[in-house]
């Protein structure tokens, strides 16, 4: 990674700001803080738009595990706007598995540091569903970690949104998919074939129906009532004009409510094992 002079990216925020009246600002590109070694020249650009009296907001994908309070002070202060975080799962051990490098505990401190440091942006947490190594247990930790987020932060503050993990060619993933035999050795990771395409999102059987009933439940409840009256299958409705709509209606919250319904009557009578124990 290699950093702009603070000073230099603050005069273009400036000079965005008073000659073309720009007011928000996304910093690119994968994380504002890519680890604690970014800690200086973050701090630096946040005191530079501060003292500068810049009124902009500002966002980017965070990595909220690493945020602490002076941190959280200065993004306030700085302007930070709406934030977007990959928490991916709600279980520690499918996090550990994919090797995203963060803790569950740490992100959750991070959170409230931006709430005691008066932060009241939208805080848009990404769930990667049914990730390798995922189970009905881990599934109901990442609904217990929306709750505990949203307890932080405040219900109204906290947008969940679901999404499934994509398959990149030449990547450790990719690898581990290879080795269980959910991919193929010599497949077209470009091939147009819809069958295939389907694979490259990551969302195999069992967990697949479960997760797909919750969400076309919070999509669309009279379009799921009529088609389950006339035993529709799942797989057979859409709900493209709806994916917009995690923010505007909180449908990310309902397919996670519903999910945790379904779980729950599923694991009705048996003890539930976490995945970080199984």
């Amino acid at each position: 990674v290699r950093y702009r002079p603070a000073a230099a990216v603050v005069n273009e925020l400036a000079q965005f700001h008073h000659r073309w009246g720009a007011r928000r600002f996304w910093f690119t590109d994968a994380q504002f803080f890519t680890g604690k070694e970014s800690f200086p020249q973050c701090i630096e650009l946040m005191e530079h738009i501060i003292s500068r009296r810049l009124a902009i907001e500002w966002s980017g994908y965070i990595r909220t595990s690493l945020i602490n309070p002076q941190l959280a002070d200065l993004m306030v202060r700085s302007g930070l706007g709406d934030l977007e975080v990959s928490i991916t799962s709600g279980s520690q051990a499918v996090i550990n598995s994919l090797h995203m490098g963060f803790s569950l505990e740490k992100l959750y401190d991070g959170c409230r540091y931006l709430k005691e440091a008066g932060y009241t942006g939208k805080l848009i947490l990404n769930y990667s569903l049914n990730s390798p190594g995922d189970s009905e247990a881990g599934l109901m930790e990442s609904v217990e970690s929306y709750k505990k987020i949203a307890a932080i932060m405040g219900e109204a503050q906290v947008f969940p949104m679901l999404f499934f993990l994509g398959v990149q060619p030449h990547t450790g993933f990719e690898q581990r998919l290879l080795d269980e035999g959910y991919l193929f050795q010599g497949y077209n990771p470009l091939s147009m074939n819809p069958l295939a395409i389907r694979k490259m999102l990551y969302n195999p059987k069992p967990l697949s129906h479960l997760i797909a009933k919750a969400c076309i439940a919070a999509w669309d409840k009279t379009a799921w009532r009529e088609a389950t009256d006339r035993g529709t299958s799942v797989a057979q409705l859409y709900a493209d004009e709806s994916l917009f709509a995690g923010v505007v209606e909180q449908s990310g919250k309902a397919a996670l409510i519903n999910l945790e319904g379904i779980l729950k009557e599923r694991l009705k009578g048996e003890p539930a094992t976490p995945a970080s124990n199984r």
